[in-house]
């Protein structure tokens, strides 16, 4: 099964007030920032807000009503990680999505004991 067809299973934690952001889109951004080497939300949101547009598009970001596409913050990928799944990426996904055992979104090491 692929990452967006295995994250739409999750339940969204968030109140439906106040969604900017597309669930499944805030877990790809940060996804996708800890493959290209963000070891922690501060680091997954620069990365988010200097991705291209094209990139954001793939990943479903928002849209403002100008067509531009909006990153989620470092904070909104924080809260919603958090919330889904207080061990990061790692336990959430079964795996880590770089293909490690050890990476964790904050940035913490959580070493399998064999």
């Amino acid at each position: 099964m692929d990452l967006p067809s295995r994250l739409v299973t999750l339940p969204d934690p968030r109140d439906w007030r106040g969604r900017r952001h597309p669930f499944v889109s805030v877990l790809l951004v940060a996804c996708s920032a800890v493959v290209a080497g963000a070891w922690s939300f501060a680091a997954i949101g620069q990365w988010a807000q200097s991705a291209p547009q094209d990139t954001l598009a793939w990943l479903d970001a928002t849209v403002t009503a100008f067509g531009v596409r909006l990153a989620p913050s470092a904070a909104t990928v924080h809260r919603i990680v958090n919330r889904t799944c207080p061990g990061g990426l790692a336990d959430l996904l079964g795996s880590d999505p770089a293909g490690a055992d050890t990476l964790a979104v904050d940035g913490k090491s959580a070493g399998h004991v064999r």
